[in-house]
């Protein structure tokens, strides 16, 4: 068998409402994801690859734009020669009212519509195997009824949630027994969005692309796609990076920080331009900090936004107190703080002991005649 090359790619959810952002930036947001994709494309040329896996959520919800249809229908078409596969995912599930229905694809298109099947392509000595979801919630395991044809490459592009307790989830949960009944060359999956590295379990190798673009914090760092060369059973891999700009969570330390000028410098000498100008960053401010300085987050993007393409600040900074000599007095501080005090020492949970300390910043502050403004956790 000659070697073969895959590109396996998934979640990649066009027209995701971006939300949280102003709806500029997430019109360009939506626009950028586009560009990836075409970013794929060229990649998918370039790199000669013989098949390109998609694992899923191709589509975001039920609706997409009519213009988002036409352009990847007309990526695809420009890689005629590259044999598409998809399997729709939880996000996309294909039925008569799902956007797979209604596009006229190229022909060099398949889509998985349910229960596994297999498709034989001769001229690569390849079966491709795959199946799909039909409404967003799947409680078994898709991935069944698999007999390894010999003398071919076996793969297959599935979009679950593989498990350690059998039936485990409503996203085809996938039990590694699976995977090894299997005696697959490569599994390529979707649901997770973030890369798995690839694993080898029996025989068979398998992974997570991840998403190729973040769409928000819940999925930070670099996003991308998995190139293989399938030859003999054997699995050659490379993750190739195709966000065109990261999220990413900072925790910056503003230990004696008084006002926002002090702060702002902290936080802007602590992350390099480049990275500023061309991510999302979610900055967690910790420390201490006078119990005369309150300090608003709102204030604080409102100061940062031209440092930063953009910026959400969180904090999580507490007041510095002597709290030993603090609660020997009996002014309405001390009262306060012995009171605060008290429950911090019979805390269990790091939740509580955050909450707890919030309003002993918030409490103090008060008391100490400053405006206390009170932000969503």
């Amino acid at each position: 068998m000659r070697k073969i090359k895959i590109l396996h790619i998934a979640d990649i959810h066009f027209d995701t409402p971006f939300s949280g952002m102003t709806p500029k930036l997430a019109l360009k947001s939506k626009e950028e994801l586009k560009q990836v994709f075409e970013n794929i494309m060229l990649i998918t040329l370039n790199e000669e690859i013989d098949i390109l896996l998609i694992a899923g959520d191709v589509f975001d919800n039920l609706s997409v734009k009519k213009t988002t249809l036409h352009f990847i229908k007309s990526c695809f078409e420009n890689i005629s020669k590259v044999k598409v596969f998809i399997s729709p995912g939880n996000h996309d599930p294909f039925n008569e009212k799902s956007f797979y229905s209604i596009v006229d694809w190229p022909s060099n298109v398949h889509i998985f519509k349910g229960s596994v099947e297999k498709v034989i392509l001769e001229d690569l000595k390849t079966v491709v195997w795959g199946a799909g979801f039909n409404t967003t919630h799947v409680s078994k395991s898709l991935l069944k009824d698999v007999e390894r044809i010999n003398g071919y490459n076996n793969i297959m592009v599935i979009h679950g949630e593989v498990s350690s307790v059998k039936e485990g989830n409503n996203y085809n949960p996938i039990m590694e027994e699976d995977i090894i009944k299997s005696d697959l060359d490569y599994i390529a999956l979707g649901h997770r969005h973030k890369f798995s590295e690839v694993k080898k379990i029996g025989n068979t190798y398998y992974s997570y692309s991840g998403c190729p673009q973040g769409r928000g914090f819940d999925e930070l760092e670099e996003k991308g796609i998995v190139l293989l060369e399938i030859k003999n059973r054997f699995v050659e891999s490379r993750f190739i990076r195709t966000s065109v700009r990261n999220y990413y969570e900072k925790g910056i330390n503003i230990d004696g920080c008084f006002g926002y000028n002090e702060v702002k410098n902290r936080i802007i000498s602590e992350i390099p331009k480049d990275d500023r100008k061309n991510n999302f960053y979610k900055i967690i401010l910790k420390g201490q900090i006078s119990d005369e300085f309150s300090l608003s987050e709102e204030l604080l993007e409102e100061l940062l936004k031209d440092e930063f393409y953009f910026v959400k600040i969180i904090d999580k900074s507490e007041i510095k107190l002597d709290i030993t000599e603090l609660i020997k007095g009996y002014s309405l501080k001390s009262i306060f703080a012995k009171k605060i005090y008290e429950e911090l020492q019979n805390v269990t949970t790091e939740e509580d002991r955050e909450i707890i300390s919030l309003a002993l910043k918030i409490g103090i502050q008060s008391i100490s005649g400053e405006e206390v403004r009170i932000n969503e956790m």
